[in-house]
């Protein structure tokens, strides 16, 4: 009996002295444990999260990168829309070499060439005919000293609706009486605008 009163009476005694102890400092207690809260929340807060499989993600980007490929875009490449006739437009200036050097028939000098066949009109899209699309769009024609037609090139606003396609495809057919300068044919280049409207 005596040796539990003890027993208390020693819980007693270091409660009390924590208690006494708070009291006399209560200040420096409060600032200690607002320290010790704000320095835990400023540790969660702005510490990044430790990850124990970040070889396994490290791992996965450098598979991504090394199966990454940078290519550039060739200056001349066409940017009508169509890849296709893009292709085709910048292979076909691979092969002719007379395409580098057909010269603007207005500065040089040369006579205009003549559409031998004008009957033969770029035709309205379906697409374009639901849609309502009329304009003009602006043709760059190389034109061989031979008359045949070299490349044709869309420049200026697109009409949408597959007109300049259209058009493309057509001048790409048409033959020319060739330009002259000094008695010689040459190899122009031309600007042709092509109208469309509805009837």
């Amino acid at each position: 009996m005596i040796a539990e009163q003890e027993i208390k009476q020693k819980k007693r005694s270091k409660r009390e002295v924590v208690h006494r102890f708070i009291d006399r400092n209560r200040l420096n207690v409060g600032i200690s444990l607002s320290f010790f809260l704000q320095v835990s929340v400023l540790v969660f807060w702005f510490v990044p999260e430790i990850e124990f499989n970040s070889l396994d993600k490290f791992a996965e980007e450098v598979a991504f990168v090394e199966s990454v490929s940078i290519t550039e875009n060739a200056p001349d490449t066409p940017n009508d829309g169509d890849l296709e006739l893009a292709d085709k437009l910048k292979n076909e200036e691979k092969v002719d070499p007379r395409i580098s050097g057909a010269q603007d028939s207005i500065l040089s000098g040369a006579s205009e060439p003549i559409d031998l066949n004008p009957s033969v009109k770029a035709e309205y899209t379906d697409e374009a005919r639901a849609s309502g699309v009329e304009g003009t769009i602006t043709l760059d024609v190389i034109i061989a000293d031979t008359g045949e037609v070299l490349q044709v090139k869309s420049i200026g606003k697109n009409l949408g609706g597959g007109l300049v396609e259209s058009a493309i495809k057509t001048y790409r057919k048409k033959r020319f009486s060739p330009s002259m300068l000094s008695g010689k044919p040459i190899t122009v280049k031309v600007t042709i605008p092509v109208r469309f409207v509805l009837n």
